[in-house]
C-alpha cells in the first residue's frame, strides 16, 4: 500500500492525568502514516487526487487543541476516527505520539502508538432527513461522527455537546474546522453536489483525578 507520512509534527495541548498536566499545554511530537492508493495522483498530477499533507496536519492539530486528553491512547484513537472520516482515500492509519515531558529526567519521551484500518470501528451509516449520519466512534468522553448531506438538503445542528464540526465536499479544499459551544447553533446546505461535515463532540468534561 503505499503512503503518505508526516514525522515529527509538533503541538502543544492539554494532555494528562494529573492536576498540573490538566492546567498547563504539554508539547506532543505525531508521526503519522496514511496508508492509501497514490496511483491516481501519481498520473494526473491533481492534489483532488490525493491527500493534502498541509490540511491534514491542520486537522490533527485544531482537533488537539480543540480536546482536553487525559489518556494518550484516547487521543489516538479519536484522531484515527477523524482522518477517516475527514478523507475518504485514506485505508490505513498508523499513528505514534509521543510526550516528551512524560518522564522527564528518565526517558526521551513516553509514546502510544496504534494502526487502524478503514471499517475497523464497524461504523454504519444511519438515514437521515438530510441524507445520512455516520457514528465512527462512540466512548467515555466525545463522539467523532461523519455527516451526509444529499444536495438540495439543509440541516441545523444545536447540539448541548461543545464540538467541532468541518464541512468538506468531494475534490474540493476544505474549510478550516470550527468550534461551537453547548447550545451554539451551526447550519449547513448541500446545493448541487453533497456535502459532508466532520464532527467531534465532546460528552463529558476531563476529570482532574490524580493517576
Amino acid at each position: 500500500m503505499d503512503s503518505i507520512r508526516i514525522d515529527g509534527l509538533e503541538l502543544r495541548c492539554i494532555v494528562g492525568l494529573r492536576s498540573y498536566e490538566r492546567r498547563h499545554e504539554q508539547p506532543l511530537k505525531l508521526d503519522l502514516r496514511l496508508g492509501l492508493d497514490a496511483s491516481s495522483a501519481g498520473r494526473s498530477g491533481r492534489i483532488a487526487d490525493t491527500i493534502d499533507y498541509s490540511r491534514v496536519a491542520d486537522e490533527i492539530t485544531a482537533l488537539l487543541q480543540f480536546r482536553e486528553y487525559r489518556l494518550l491512547e484516547v487521543l489516538c484513537e479519536e484522531a484515527a476516527a477523524f482522518l477517516f472520516a475527514s478523507h475518504p482515500r485514506v485505508q490505513q492509519i498508523t499513528l505514534r505520539v509521543d510526550k516528551p515531558e512524560a518522564l522527564r529526567g528518565r526517558a526521551r519521551a513516553a509514546a502510544v502508538q496504534i494502526t487502524r484500518s478503514r471499517g475497523a470501528f464497524g461504523a454504519t451509516e444511519e438515514t437521515t432527513p438530510y441524507g445520512g449520519k455516520i457514528v465512527l466512534l462512540r466512548e467515555a468522553e466525545a463522539i467523532v461522527e461523519l455527516l451526509r448531506l444529499e444536495p438540495g438538503s439543509e440541516v441545523r445542528l444545536a447540539d448541548p455537546a461543545r464540538r467541532l464540526e468541518m464541512p468538506f465536499r468531494a475534490g474540493e479544499a476544505k474549510t478550516a474546522p470550527s468550534v461551537f459551544s453547548g447550545g451554539q447553533e451551526s447550519s449547513y446546505t448541500a446545493h448541487d453536489s453533497p456535502l459532508w461535515v466532520t464532527r467531534c463532540l465532546v460528552l463529558l468534561p476531563p476529570g482532574n483525578d490524580e493517576r
